[in-house]
């Protein structure tokens, strides 16, 4: 089958949530079906990745968004009575290429991710049409009016109400539609068929279990994209509310901040004693090693957090706002911790600190956990039905041998080798 995939940045490398959920969805598909890729890229350095791409996509058109020039498109589209994100992501170029490539119907199904590649999904000449919105981009302005002061409070809600209308609009010309947990679709109930919205979640790879011990200060941990609003609101609050509570029952402990690009802000944090900020590190599996407590204290998110999936999958125990169990089905107590305050979060942080085999028995249930609901081949076999229009076919898989393998090796292969190679077609676009 022919599928062309649109996506609003390169996805590759997979190092963040976004291109993580877009790069395994295309080398999933790559396996049993050809696929085409359009896509934006928005950094320069990110350039040097895109013939890694080959080994998956038939033919890869990327044509390069300027930041700088989209924000200003961006709200000079705001101020008109347009999104921002639509203006944002205006291409007469990519629109060129959308419709050469889907000229002749020569794709069975094509799939947009995310709310900025809608527009074009809709003009794609293809039979069957799937958008993955990931999470509701609206919510997301939403919340972050919320958090603002004035002008930007106004700014963010305008964006908000005006993206949802977009969004509730576009879902409701599509053949199918993907958020990525249940609390995502429930506002777009109302607008779209029951059979052609679906709930797919993310998985996680399960890294090798590590038997080693280090001598290492009692560590609290956050990985995360240092320049990512949420992150960056998560870490401060967390450094401002909670760490001096937890410095006093705990003197030696230390709070490592984990993430590329860590924005000034956070680089202030590591005046705080105890506060670490290591920016981009060449292996995340070190680190993690360290780390006894894993937080996410999320104030604003929307989704299924992958940071929270990622330290389950390597025995961490987790504590965590309500707002980052969204898409979760375990159990507060069981395999993680849910504090709904500053204060019963330093109390859970604490004690786990205090008392290593609780550490230990949360950490290997949140790993267990991780294999049996968040396994990446289940959750890519789900995606593949409903983008092939075959998922009124689809049957439960079986879980047992993921369960095993959670105290084995990892269950994904590693990134760099593709399901094909040395492809032609290779295509890039700049503009």
């Amino acid at each position: 089958m022919k599928i062309l995939y649109l996506a609003h940045r390169i996805p590759f490398p997979p190092d963040k949530g976004d291109k993580l959920r877009a790069f395994r969805q295309i080398e999933h598909l790559s396996k049993h079906h050809e696929v085409t890729l359009a896509c934006f890229v928005d950094d320069p350095a990110d350039r040097e990745h895109i013939d890694a791409l080959r080994e998956y996509c038939d033919e890869v058109v990327a044509i390069d968004l300027n930041p700088t020039v989209a924000k200003v498109r961006g709200i000079w589209g705001l101020l008109r009575g347009e999104t921002l994100t639509e203006a944002y992501y205006r291409s007469p170029e990519m629109l060129r290429e959308v419709s050469r490539l889907s000229r002749g119907n020569r794709f069975h199904a094509a799939i947009a991710f995310s709310s900025s590649m809608a527009p074009y999904l809709k003009r794609a000449r293809v039979r069957h049409r799937v958008m993955d919105y990931c999470d509701c981009d609206s919510q997301k302005w939403l919340a972050y009016a919320k958090a603002a002061s004035f002008p930007m409070r106004n700014v963010y809600r305008t964006e908000g109400k005006r993206l949802g209308k977009r969004e509730r609009a576009w879902a409701s010309t599509f053949d199918a539609t993907i958020l990525i947990t249940d609390a995502e679709a429930k506002s777009l109930r109302n607008y779209v068929a029951k059979d052609r919205l679906h709930v797919v979640g993310n998985g996680v790879p399960l890294p090798a279990v590590n038997n080693e011990t280090t001598t290492h200060p009692p560590t609290v941990g956050f990985v995360g994209v240092m320049d990512y609003r949420p992150n960056v609101d998560a870490v401060r609050w967390f450094v401002q509310r909670c760490w001096p509570g937890i410095r006093e029952a705990v003197p030696d402990a230390v709070f490592v901040i984990v993430g590329r690009s860590p924005s000034a802000s956070v680089r202030q944090l590591a005046k705080v004693p105890g506060v670490e900020v290591t920016g981009a590190v060449p292996e995340i599996g070190p680190v993690l090693n360290r780390i006894d407590v894993s937080v996410a204290p999320m104030r604003i998110a929307r989704g299924l957090q992958n940071k929270v999936l990622e330290a389950m999958a390597s025995s961490k125990p987790v504590v965590m706002t309500p707002i980052a169990e969204e898409g979760l089905s375990g159990e507060s107590g069981h395999e993680y911790l849910v504090s709904k305050s500053a204060e019963t979060l330093i109390r859970d942080v604490r004690r786990l600190l205090r008392d290593p085999d609780e550490c230990r028995r949360l950490g290997e249930a949140a790993r267990l956990h991780v294999a049996k609901h968040h396994c990446w081949e289940d959750v890519l076999a789900r995606f593949e039905l409903i983008v092939t229009g075959e998922v009124r076919r689809s049957a439960p898989v079986a879980i047992a041998s993921n369960v095993q393998a959670a105290w084995a090796t990892p269950l994904d292969p590693p990134l760099t080798k593709g399901g094909r190679k040395n492809k032609p077609g290779f295509v890039t676009r700049y503009n």
